[in-house]
């Protein structure tokens, strides 16, 4: 009786064991299935970080671009406002030469020297 008795308490302890053991290695399967994860995640994060770093320097070459292109057109409608003062000018000394009026075309004339630099 005292055999069958410890074959008694060694059965739960088999079982328990058995349990614990399965319950291990379901935890390490699972340990390395998230590790797997925490790659992929990894690597998708630096990807990520890449093509963020690559975004922002394409950002700032095309703010860079705008930003030249406001001069030129602040420069070409400087220049624009210029060449249209000295037509202007070059417009009305004809006309008063076309008329005849010499105060009127030596008007447009001294004009047409303050505008017309180039």
């Amino acid at each position: 009786m005292e055999h069958q008795a410890g074959r008694r308490g060694v059965v739960p302890l088999t079982v328990a064991v058995g349990i614990l053991v399965a319950a291990t290695a379901l935890f390490a399967v699972l340990y390395v299935m998230k590790r797997s994860d925490i790659g992929r995640l990894a690597e998708q994060v630096g990807t990520t970080e890449s093509s963020i770093a690559d975004r922002t320097a394409r950002v700032a070459a095309i703010t860079s671009t705008v930003d030249d292109m406001k001069a030129e057109y602040s420069r070409l409608t400087t220049t624009n406002t210029e060449l249209r003062a000295c037509a202007n000018a070059a417009r009305d000394s004809i006309a008063a030469a076309q008329r005849s009026d010499r105060t009127g075309f030596d008007s447009a004339m001294a004009k047409a020297f303050i505008n017309c630099r180039r």
